[in-house]
C-alpha cells in the first residue's frame, strides 16, 4: 500500500536537498553514503563541514571540521563518526549540548518531581543559586566536554564573584531594591562561607549527575566537586565549626521568646494584636520545636500533624520525617527532648487555623488566599529578635540563623552525656558528620569522666588530664597535626 506521507517527506527532503547551494559535495567511500563532506556559501566558503547519519539515530550530525584541507578533513570526519556511533550506541548524546541549554532541561525535570512539588522552596534555591552563580561560568560550556579542572576552576571565578567577577557592581546598589529603603546588599558576603559552598557543591553535582544519567546520556563520566576545593584544609576545619547557642544563651532565647509571643516589654505592638499574637506564637513554638528535635530546617517545614505523635509506654513525642522531604532521603522517627515540647504544639494547634491531619504544623498564608497554606519562613523575624536581645552573633562573631538550632540541639545532648550513635541517628547523619563537626564539644566530658571516682582537683593528674583533653581538642579542629599533639603527650608522660 502506497502512503502519501512517504511521498510527501521524500518530496519535501528532496527540495530541500535542491535548494541547498553546494560549492563542493563529496560522498566518503566505505561509509554506505551515510558520510557527506561539503562546502556551502552560507556557513564558510573555505571550511569543510561533514553530514553523518548514523544507524538508529534520528535526524543527522552536522558539524565544521575547521579544515581547508580535504585529506584532513576528510580524516576527521571520518574519526567523528565511529566516536559519535560509540557514544550513540552507549546512550551518550551526539549532538553538542551547551551547559545553558541543559540546564532549563534539568530544572524543568527536577521542578515534576514531587520533592520540589513539595519542596517549592528548595526548587526556587537551587534555580537562583544556578543562574546567579554557575550559569555565568558553565552557561556557555559543552556539557560533554567539561573537565574536572574546569570544574575546580569554578571556585576560583565564584571567590572573586563580588571582588572583581559578575556581580561587584551589586555590593553597592542592587537594581531590584529599586523601592527599598536602602539600595545596597550588606547580606550579601564577598567571602563565602564553608557551608555555602558545600550548599553550591551539592547544586552542580545534582546537575552533573543527572547529565550522566543513562537516560539523559550528556556526559561519559561522573564529574563531581567538593567544597574542600574551595579552601585551603585548615580553613575547611575552621569553617565546620558551627554557630550555636549555650545553655546561658539558649535560656535567654526561651525567656525573650515568651515576650515575643506575648507582645510583653520591648516586643509590645499596638496594631492588629490578634494576627501578630497568633503568628508569633507560632513563631515561638517552630523555634522550640527545633531546639528540642534538632531536626533540619527543610524537614520541621514540612512536618503534619498527622506525624507527631505522644508515645504513652515511652512517654515521649515522636515525630516521623518522611523520605520524601528528608535531605537524605531516608525516612526516620525524632525522638523530641523533652515532652514539654508536647503541649506547647497542642496550645498552637488550639490557635491555629489548619488543623487536619494533612495540614502543615507551621505555615504561613498569603494575603489574597488565607485559605492556602505555603510552607513558613520565620528566619529574619528570628534574625530581628536576636539582634534585640544582643545574641546575633556568638562569642568569636559568628551569625546565628535558625539552623544553629540544630547545632545547638546537637551541642547540649552531648554535652549532657548522650551517645553519639543515638544522637546521629535522631538527627538523621553519620557518627563521623556528629564528630567532624561537634567533637569538640567532648572536652569537659572526657575530663570528667576520666576523673570520676576520686578527687583529682588541683593535682598534676587532673591537670594532665585537661591538657591530654585539650589536644585532643585541638587534633578535631586541625589547629594541630598528629605529629604536634604526640610531642605534647609525650612531654606530659616525660614530666609526671
Amino acid at each position: 500500500t502506497f502512503d502519501a506521507r512517504y511521498l510527501f517527506r521524500f518530496t519535501e527532503n528532496a527540495m530541500v536537498e535542491e535548494a541547498t547551494k553546494y560549492l563542493e559535495k563529496t560522498e566518503i567511500e566505505g561509509f554506505g553514503g551515510n558520510l557527506i563532506l561539503y562546502k556551502r556559501p552560507d556557513l564558510d566558503a573555505v571550511t569543510w563541514h561533514y553530514r553523518a547519519k548514523i544507524e538508529g539515530m534520528k535526524g543527522y550530525v552536522r558539524r565544521s571540521t575547521k579544515e581547508t584541507n580535504f585529506e584532513l578533513a576528510k580524516r576527521k570526519a571520518e574519526q567523528e563518526f565511529i566516536e559519535n556511533t560509540g557514544k550513540f550506541k552507549n546512550n551518550v548524546e551526539v549532538n553538542i549540548t551547551y551547559v545553558r541549554t541543559a540546564i532549563q532541561r534539568y530544572l524543568k525535570h527536577i521542578s515534576e518531581k514531587k520533592y520540589y512539588i513539595d519542596n517549592s522552596q528548595r526548587f526556587r534555591y537551587v534555580k537562583n543559586t544556578w543562574y546567579r552563580y554557575m550559569h555565568g561560568y558553565f552557561g556557555d560550556m559543552k556539557v560533554s566536554e567539561i573537565t574536572e579542572a574546569e570544574l575546580e576552576g569554578y571556585w576560583h571565578y565564584r571567590r572573586d564573584y563580588y571582588i572583581k567577577g559578575a556581580s561587584k557592581e551589586l555590593m553597592a546598589s542592587n537594581k531590584n531594591r529599586v523601592n527599598a529603603k536602602s539600595k545596597t546588599s550588606r547580606n550579601i558576603k564577598v567571602r563565602f562561607s564553608y557551608g555555602t559552598a558545600r550548599a553550591e557543591a551539592s547544586v552542580i553535582n545534582q546537575f552533573f549527575a543527572w547529565c550522566y544519567d543513562s537516560r539523559v546520556g550528556l556526559t561519559s563520566k561522573v564529574l563531581k566537586t567538593s567544597a574542600k576545593d574551595a579552601f585551603e584544609s585548615v580553613d575547611v576545619n575552621k569553617k565546620n565549626r558551627r554557630p550555636h547557642f549555650d545553655e546561658k544563651d539558649w535560656r535567654i532565647v526561651r525567656q525573650n521568646l515568651k515576650n515575643y509571643a506575648e507582645c510583653k516589654g520591648r516586643f509590645e505592638v499596638k496594631y492588629d494584636r490578634e494576627f501578630v499574637n497568633k503568628s508569633r506564637f507560632m513563631m515561638r513554638t517552630f523555634i522550640l520545636f527545633l531546639g528540642s528535635t534538632g531536626m533540619r530546617l527543610g524537614e520541621a517545614k514540612q512536618i503534619r500533624w498527622k506525624d507527631i505523635r505522644f508515645d504513652k509506654k515511652q512517654d515521649a513525642i515522636i515525630i516521623n520525617v518522611d523520605e520524601s522531604t528528608s535531605k537524605v532521603r531516608r525516612g526516620r522517627d525524632v525522638v523530641a527532648h523533652s515532652t514539654w515540647i508536647g503541649s506547647q504544639l497542642d496550645e498552637w494547634k488550639e490557635m491555629s487555623d489548619f488543623t487536619k491531619d494533612s495540614d502543615l504544623v507551621f505555615y504561613a498564608v498569603k494575603e489574597n488566599n488565607p485559605d492556602t497554606q505555603n510552607v513558613c519562613d520565620v528566619s529574619v523575624s528570628f534574625k530581628n529578635l536576636l539582634k534585640e536581645i544582643g545574641k546575633l552573633e556568638n562569642e568569636r562573631g559568628k551569625v546565628r540563623t535558625l539552623y544553629s538550632l540544630r547545632h545547638t540541639y546537637a551541642t547540649l545532648r552531648l554535652e549532657a552525656g548522650v551517645e553519639v550513635y543515638n544522637l546521629a541517628k535522631n538527627m538523621g547523619t553519620s557518627v563521623q558528620q556528629i564528630e567532624w563537626h561537634y567533637g569538640h564539644v567532648n572536652t569537659k566530658k572526657i575530663v570528667g569522666d576520666l576523673t570520676k571516682g576520686g578527687s583529682l582537683k588541683d593535682t598534676q593528674k587532673a591537670k594532665d588530664i585537661e591538657l591530654a583533653a585539650e589536644m585532643i581538642t585541638h587534633l578535631r579542629d586541625g589547629t594541630l597535626d598528629e605529629k604536634a599533639v604526640a610531642s605534647v603527650l609525650k612531654n606530659i608522660a616525660i614530666n609526671k
